[in-house]
């Protein structure tokens, strides 16, 4: 530590055992952790408390959601704000919504878009974005040890338990408690109003907590329903066999199993593991046949599950009240209950 201070400015609240007690500072993350209770949590309350003094968010009547399905935000020929001050606000609230508040993860996403031609109800969305954080400041990434706590389950002679076809289209309920990551991705089929594009959502769940997620809007237009999950899934795999490799070489998942991939629709589901083809897949044939390949290796599997239970749909859309609040009870944690 003495080398280090004599060359570089150190904190030395970011130093040392990092407790309940006594939370450290990382990164603009303050983490708190408690090893006998197996609790790990962490959030940017200053980071947030300083964008609200900037911005002024803090002084006006406390947002519940940090953006409602009735917003609708117009594509401008010519920018009504300065773009800079525009993109500072949505630049400060994308490295929050990437570190600890997946929550904001789309709404982000949505103000992004109009970064170069901001209007009024533009910045009034981002203040109010602002505004959203501000007072929810103290929601967090909470991780939980499990019982058993992260190890690998064993099997004899590398034989896994396969599920049938059958048992992969009924409706699963996953538990996101569980040390096994979870992988959730989904889309929703045009929804951008200006372009018709479809939104990718996605987000693993592990020790009952986000370790990854992303909401982004596709490239391509897709044609239908299915050929958007399609491409929500390949846009995002690479993230699920990044996860699956980084627990097997950390000793915390046995090789070769493949990860589990929740998805909502049944046309994916089925067209993934090859037990239907169209003729109208033709046209994004190359993705499908590289998930098809993914999914024959065992890298990953497909299981249906409930739109009502899919986690990522918090990622494709703005979700109305009680949707959202269950959504994001699942992935953040209060400290006041």
């Amino acid at each position: 530590m003495d080398r280090l201070q004599a060359r570089f400015p150190v904190n030395p609240k970011s130093t040392g055992v990092i407790t309940f007690d006594s939370p450290g500072l990382i990164l603009s993350m303050r983490v708190r952790y408690d090893r006998d209770r197996g609790h790990l949590e962490f959030d940017q309350r200053a980071a947030i408390q300083a964008l609200a003094a900037k911005y002024g968010g803090a002084d006006l009547k406390p947002r519940s959601m940090p953006i409602t399905p009735a917003v609708k935000l117009p594509k401008l020929a010519k920018p009504e704000f300065d773009p800079n001050e525009y993109l500072s606000i949505v630049g400060s609230c994308l490295h929050i919504s990437q570190v600890s508040r997946p929550d904001i993860a789309y709404a982000v996403g949505v103000l992004s878009r109009h970064s170069a031609t901001p209007g009024k109800e533009h910045m009034e969305a981002a203040i109010n974005l602002v505004n959203y954080l501000y007072h929810t400041q103290d929601l967090c990434i909470r991780y939980e040890r499990s019982a058993t706590g992260n190890e690998p389950k064993v099997y004899e002679k590398a034989h896994h338990p396969v599920p049938s076809m059958e048992d992969r289209l009924k409706a699963a309920s996953p538990n996101i408690s569980d040390p096994e990551p979870h992988f959730f991705a989904d889309a929703d089929f045009a929804g951008d109003l200006h372009t018709r594009r479809s939104t990718t959502g996605m987000v693993v769940m592990m020790n009952n907590g986000p370790i990854s997620w992303l909401s982004r809007l596709q490239k391509l237009c897709a044609q239908s329903t299915a050929e958007a999950e399609i491409y929500a899934v390949t846009d995002s795999v690479k993230e699920a066999i990044h996860t699956r490799l980084l627990c097997e070489e950390a000793g915390m998942r046995q090789p070769g199993i493949p990860l589990t991939v929740y998805e909502d629709n049944t046309a994916c589901v089925q067209l993934g593991h090859s037990l239907r083809g169209s003729k109208s897949a033709r046209h994004f044939e190359t993705r499908l046949r590289f998930l098809n390949e993914v999914i024959h290796d065992n890298v990953i599997g497909f299981q249906r599950i409930d739109t009502k239970s899919q986690l990522a749909d918090g990622f494709t859309k703005p979700l109305a009240g009680p949707e959202f609040f269950q959504f994001r009870s699942l992935i953040l944690h209060n400290p006041r209950r």
